[in-house]
């Protein structure tokens, strides 16, 4: 896929924010432990896409636009901003640590992924850090409403991650489960990101459950495409080892489609093959022949049809323009 958006200029409207990002990630994790600012050091040496701070000031441009509060200073929620958007990204660091734990995977953002780099234990302690400092600053900079979305999220989270091990080889899986692991492993955390930053602004509940949806439905797509590109993307581009889903035995849904079709048993014997080297070509070649790779980018296409409904019941303006923009980049982006 050849995408003519990019990121810098989706994220114009709230770059002033976005450019403070990296810096208050270092300082929110500061520590006098050599060990843990290496590991920092190391795991933010790639600041990845920045998705998560991004919806966070992008729901507040919303919020703000429907109070007609776009030109008006109010620093205290300014600086909620910015906080909550760092603890967002953070929060994020904190499960792809664990993830990759959990997934022996050898690469993250195109480095070595921090057990690699460190160890499984320091690894394990750092994401636990990771997201003690997160959670600390949603408690210092949240509100009310703000601070049970996330643990509510967080809840979720760890649920999702349980479902995806307990699922783990089952050629069985449906299509069904498959998507709630994926509501609430990767979806609720995006939704939740976007709703925090209009909740900062104190956003009416009818319309915070509106953007919630856009990002719920953002958030399946995304993570929809994340599996296509896992069978049809370049490895230097996509920064993680393609196929390391497989290898796990977590099977997304375009192998969970095609078992349910007449490919199954072909599709079984070849996840069953002891020929782990061959497995993934010969089985990227039957997934993009049976339609399955076509299937999957069909349905996150139909997810993001979903999300940008959503945004119709706020007015034109640049923060909505960038979320229609961002929907579009997440479906044509190559890594």
């Amino acid at each position: 896929m050849i995408t003519t958006l990019n990121l810098e200029t989706i994220y114009a409207p709230v770059q002033a924010g976005m450019s403070r990002v990296p810096a208050l990630i270092r300082e929110t994790l500061d520590t006098p432990i050599l060990k843990m600012r290496e590991m920092v050091d190391h795991f933010f040496s790639k600041n990845g896409k920045l998705l998560r701070p991004a919806l966070v000031f992008l729901g507040a441009g919303i919020s703000r636009t429907l109070k007609n509060e776009h030109r008006i200073s109010h620093e205290r929620n300014e600086t909620a901003e910015l906080h909550l958007a760092a603890a967002a990204e953070i929060f994020h660091a904190a499960t792809l640590i664990h993830d990759d734990i959990i997934d022996s995977a050898p690469l993250r953002r195109g480095v070595s992924a921090l057990h690699i780099k460190s160890g499984s234990q320091a690894a394990v302690l750092a994401g636990d850090y990771f997201h003690d400092r997160a959670i600390v600053t949603i408690f210092r900079h949240g509100n009310d409403r703000i601070i049970p979305l996330f643990l509510r999220t967080a809840g979720e989270i760890c649920e999702g991650e349980i479902q995806e091990i307990s699922e783990k080889k089952n050629i069985n899986m449906t299509e069904k489960i498959h998507l709630e692991i994926i509501r609430k492993k990767t979806a609720s955390f995006l939704a939740c990101a976007l709703q925090t930053g209009a909740l900062i602004w104190g956003i009416e509940p009818g319309k915070a459950e509106a953007l919630g949806r856009f990002g719920e439905c953002f958030g399946m797509a995304f993570q929809i495409t994340d599996d296509y590109l896992d069978f049809s993307g370049e490895e230097s581009k996509f920064g993680k080892t393609l196929g390391s889903d497989l290898e796990e035995g977590v099977y997304t849904l375009p192998v969970i489609h095609c078992l349910a079709s007449g490919e199954r048993d072909k599709v079984v014997r070849i996840l069953y093959s002891r020929s782990h080297k061959r497995r993934f070509s010969i089985l990227r070649e039957t997934l993009e022949k049976s339609g399955a790779l076509d299937y999957a980018l069909a349905k996150a296409k139909g997810y993001m049809d979903m999300a940008k409904r959503e945004l119709e019941v706020f007015p034109p303006s640049v923060f909505r323009t960038s979320l229609e923009q961002l929907a579009d980049y997440a479906l044509e982006r190559n890594c």
